[in-house]
């Protein structure tokens, strides 16, 4: 009885952590590489001096890697300091810059969690004169690797001036240690 209760109890596991781990399906179209981080770094940290935009942030880092990536050899490790209960738990890294975007339906990005963590991510997008800005999905980023699409029809008339493009990072629970994770491969779908 207890192995038939062991077996069980395997299989309920195992598939739960099967499920929470399945990725977004990468829409068809014409795939285009935004940021595969063999270049350089053109990523920034938001930290403390960030306040000027909102409360501080606990991003500390923004950094190539030999570490992991999904294409290429490097992708950008993304560091945080501790997320104690009196920490704003919200880290924001951005990449500023004129793109011109036009014709893209999704952005596409891997992520890789190396902590016993689940971290909450959404990508930012600003864009035109005014900084017109709009939230993406939001994800759950659990230990492992995932890919995660995120849809860029919401605002078309304002991809052929896009300034910035954040990931944040925004948890209520506490981590009491410095932590990261990884992207790349930061792709777009016509």
């Amino acid at each position: 009885m207890k192995k038939i209760i062991t077996i069980l109890a395997l299989f309920i596991v195992s598939t739960a952590a099967l499920f929470s781990q399945a990725d977004n399906k990468i829409p068809k179209g014409t795939s285009v590489l935004f940021d595969g981080f063999e270049k350089g770094n053109y990523w920034i940290w938001a930290g403390f001096d960030w306040d000027q935009y909102g409360s501080v942030k606990i991003s500390t880092g923004a950094n190539i890697s030999k570490e992991w990536a999904s294409e290429g050899s490097h992708s950008l490790e993304m560091t945080m300091d501790v997320m104690d209960a009196s920490s704003t738990k919200s880290a924001i890294w951005f990449y500023d810059g004129t793109n011109d975007l036009s014709g893209a339906r999704y952005l596409v990005m891997d992520f890789y969690n190396p902590e016993n963590y689940t971290y909450n991510l959404n990508v930012v997008i600003q864009a035109t004169d005014s900084w017109n800005w709009w939230s993406l999905e939001h994800y759950a980023l659990p230990k492992g690797e995932h890919t995660f699409v995120f849809d860029l029809s919401k605002y078309p008339e304002r991809l052929h001036d896009v300034r910035r493009i954040s990931i944040c990072n925004d948890s209520s629970q506490i981590l009491m240690k410095e932590s990261h994770f990884y992207v790349d491969n930061i792709r777009l779908i016509k």
